[in-house]
């Protein structure tokens, strides 16, 4: 699935997600300034490990939500 959601929305979804997990954090390597800088990190769908395309549920059912057509 593509994702039709803006980057405002993707922020969004991301930043009241209770499942929300940074690949990053996933790899094992935290959070540091040697990987992500504090005034550039931004939780968004796409960087979560359960964002899978777009086919995560819970970004499916939140983008129905905030999408008009």
């Amino acid at each position: 699935m593509k994702s039709t959601c803006s980057e405002q929305q993707l922020r969004g979804i991301a930043s009241e997600c209770l499942e929300f997990e940074h690949i990053i954090n996933a790899m094992g390597y935290g959070y540091s300034l040697l990987n992500v800088s504090p005034n550039d990190f931004v939780r968004r769908c796409s960087d979560c490990v359960n964002w899978f395309g777009g086919e995560c549920v819970i970004y499916q059912h939140e983008s129905k939500k905030t999408n008009t057509f």
